[in-house]
């Protein structure tokens, strides 16, 4: 069996690094354990991964984001990150089709994209200054409140409104309309900032971190190995830090998607020990058991949306060929009726983590040889990775 596992690990691909590729797979792993798991398992250990998930996603963007700057220069790394936001989108609208009981973060992270490799232009200091700043303000935004935060970028704003107002009066009920999509973008945005379990400072804070983090621990040669344990113990300290202070005061986990002190300090200290733990650890080589998680990580896309596919497919919203394809009870199926089950579990850790490395043994002409989704998106890239 470790002779079969050996040969399909090596089919990851030889120009990625392989560290990023395995936090890519355990930010999967943990998406399936929050998206499915009926309960927190031992002590609870396994709500982590309600905190862990989207924040090391978000850092991966910026990971992935400071790897293509250095690698083809700022220009055409720009140029990357808006057609792979562009493909973001529409992921995120292939995974509205399905009636996934997940709120979806992909729309989310193609702007994260594409303002992180603006802001890649700073300096390491002025990025991770910048990336504290955003935590300090997701926070606060939260704790202002939705509507608060949209009058506050209506009055920001008042003074441009007040240069269109004479060209939408010309304009009529063209420009009511448009007055009132100002309206509408207004509570959008705030919305966008300050509501959810995702928000956008506190992504973008996460991603930040991930572009330091990279950067000061991968050289020409290599990963600076004891850098980044240092990253993972600092991450480690950060996050029991944030364990012991809430447990002392509430007896409990700090509660996720809330944006509090508490949970952007869990969630911040855990992103930094797995990706600087998968820094420290793994090697520059690909042995068989990293192999099972860089494989499906480096096909990250296309293991999301079909996640959401099966978990959609799972609770019955499919309605495609007359229903036919609905499942009806099972063990897919909770007694309430949602998807949270030990079984999906089961089924989205093995299919997530099996079906990439079956696709890479069956699919050997490129670019389809990199997945489903990357296939198309390298196409889209070609011209500027060359």
């Amino acid at each position: 069996m470790a002779a079969v596992l050996h040969r399909l690990s090596g089919l990851h691909a030889v120009h990625r690094l392989v560290w990023v590729d395995v936090a890519r797979g355990l930010a999967l792993v943990s998406m399936f354990v929050a998206h499915a798991a009926p309960s927190g398992g031992p002590g609870g250990v396994l709500h982590l991964t309600e905190f862990l998930t989207a924040a090391l996603f978000a850092a991966l963007v910026g990971v992935g984001a400071a790897l293509e700057r250095r690698r083809h220069g700022a220009g055409r790394a720009l140029g990357l990150a808006l057609i792979r936001a562009v493909a973001l989108l529409a992921a995120a609208w292939l995974t509205s089709l399905f009636g996934a009981q997940v709120v979806d973060i992909l729309t989310h992270l193609a702007i994260v994209l594409v303002l992180v490799a603006l802001l890649l232009a700073l300096p390491l200091a002025a990025r991770a200054a910048l990336a504290a700043v955003c935590l300090l303000l997701g926070v606060w935004l939260t704790a202002v409140g939705t509507g608060p935060v949209a009058r506050l970028l209506s009055d920001w704003l008042a003074p441009v409104q007040a240069l269109t107002a004479p060209v939408r009066a010309e304009l009529g009920n063209v420009g009511a309309a448009l007055a009132f999509t100002e309206a509408e973008s207004l509570q959008w945005t705030a919305e966008f900032l300050t509501a959810g379990p995702y928000r956008l400072p506190l992504l973008l804070a996460w991603a930040l971190l991930g572009s330091v983090l990279v950067a000061s621990v991968t050289r020409f040669e290599g990963v600076a190995r004891g850098r980044a344990a240092a990253w993972a113990g600092a991450g480690l300290a950060l996050a029991a830090a944030a364990l012991a202070v809430s447990r002392g005061r509430t007896g409990e986990f700090p509660t996720p998607y809330t944006a509090s002190v508490a949970d952007v300090a869990l969630a911040t200290g855990l992103v930094l020990a797995a990706l600087g733990a998968c820094a420290a650890v793994v090697p520059s080589h690909l042995p068989w058991l990293t192999g099972i998680l860089a494989v499906p990580g480096s096909m990250t896309l296309s293991v999301y949306v079909v996640h959401q596919a099966y978990l959609g497919w799972a609770v019955g919203v499919w309605t495609v060929l007359g229903g036919a394809l609905q499942p009806g009870a099972g063990p897919w199926l909770s007694p309430a009726g949602t998807d949270d089950t030990w079984f999906n579990v089961a089924v989205l850790c093995g299919g997530g983590l099996l079906l990439p490395l079956l696709w890479r043994a069956v699919v050997r002409r490129e670019p389809w040889h990199r997945g489903p989704l990357e296939g198309p998106v390298a196409l889209a890239t070609h011209r500027l990775t060359r």
